[in-house]
């Protein structure tokens, strides 16, 4: 493989891992509480975006990680809050 297609790949798993996370944790306070824990489900993928932000420094770039990270969050607090709207 040359190392465009390994960056090409490595972008895309970043984008894809960013997804599973979030997704995977709004189905969690979905199905664990009553009401949708706004506060809860925000910080906790912001903040990891934050480690790995700060880490990122001195390792490899997870840019797209950190990025999906923060427009995940935001587009699944709203479709999991969708029937609160209205």
């Amino acid at each position: 493989m040359t190392t465009h297609i390994k960056t090409e790949l490595s972008s895309l798993s970043e984008l894809f891992l960013s997804l599973l996370l979030t997704a995977c944790l709004g189905v969690y306070c979905v199905k664990s509480f009553d009401s949708f824990p706004w506060f809860a489900f925000i910080g906790a993928p912001i903040g990891l975006a934050v480690i790995v932000a700060c880490w990122e420094r001195k390792k490899n770039q997870w840019t797209l990680f950190v990025v999906g990270l923060i427009i995940n969050t935001i587009v699944w607090s709203i479709v999991f809050n969708w029937p609160s709207f209205f």
